[in-house]
């Protein structure tokens, strides 16, 4: 099947309702859709890939401050041309060897000209032709030697709605999300405040001093301990995502490993978090 071939009218808007959501929910359709192909890869997805976007996007809308980001859908082309330059320069720069290794060589991007690359954004990448390229449409072509537009529209409508308890995990995560942005908020505002001279700085530094056992904390660590616990159940009813899971588990979970594995991932990180505030 080519990878450029030409979806259905049903094909092509379900596709691009799938492009239309964040960046995460985006590599997670891909992920669930792929597991068996692309698992070996997930961790560079995650850790790499993923993050490198959010990065462009935030580089392309002059944000700084990860507080004042709120994740994204798709890049315009120059900045997926950002992206990929993005990309090499973090391959090639020594301290990232574990990620040049051979083992992630499916998901380290083919070196093109700027012009080239464009020519494949344009013809290629951008499946419903809407002049931007959104994570989906990276990883399609990316993984284009396992993966292409059609089957992963067939596969990924065959799947089924999220289940309750998947969802039910991402949403607690994403209120672990909202109580990080609303810390780093705080945070930000007091030590700009303590930057000050007089009674206004000194109690911003005082504030600044005791925010590890602030309500705000409390709020974030309230989250987390949701987080875990609705993750845990999830876990325990279908497996983890590391290709454990049972083939009945698999179909009640609609083919979610990638869902599970990605969640696993992000709550980890947001645990990291948790731990370095207090």
């Amino acid at each position: 099947m080519a990878f450029t071939e030409k979806l259905s009218d049903e094909g092509l808007k379900y596709f691009s309702e799938i492009g239309q959501k964040p960046f995460s929910q985006q590599a997670v359709a891909f992920l669930n859709a792929y597991w068996p192909e692309v698992q070996s890869q997930a961790e560079f997805i995650f850790h790499v890939a993923y993050d490198l976007i959010k990065k462009t996007d935030m580089h392309s809308q002059g944000i700084s401050l990860i507080h004042k980001y709120q994740e994204g859908c798709d890049l315009d082309f120059d900045m997926a041309l950002y992206l990929y330059e993005q990309m090499n320069k973090f391959l090639d720069d020594p301290k990232n060897a574990q990620w040049a290794d051979d083992k992630f060589k499916m998901s380290h991007p083919e070196v093109l000209t700027a012009l080239k690359r464009k020519q494949e954004l344009r013809d290629k990448v951008d499946v419903n032709f809407d002049g931007r390229v959104s994570f989906l449409e990276y990883l399609l072509y990316q993984y284009k030697d396992v993966a292409n537009p059609m089957d992963f529209v067939t596969r990924s409508m065959g799947q089924g709605d999220e289940h309750p308890e998947i969802r039910k995990a991402r949403l607690a995560l994403e209120e672990v999300a909202k109580a990080i942005r609303e810390y780093e908020a705080e945070k930000s505002r007091l030590e700009e405040e303590s930057k000050g001279e007089g009674v206004k700085a000194l109690r911003a530094k005082n504030l600044l001093a005791q925010l590890g056992a602030s309500p705000l904390a409390e709020t974030l660590n309230t989250a987390l301990i949701q987080a875990e616990a609705a993750l845990r159940a999830v876990v325990k009813k279908f497996g983890g995502g590391d290709g454990s899971m049972s083939p009945r588990s698999q179909e009640a979970a609609g083919n979610a490993s990638g869902a599970v594995y990605w969640m696993q991932q992000d709550l980890a990180e947001k645990k990291k978090y948790g731990k370095s505030i207090k």
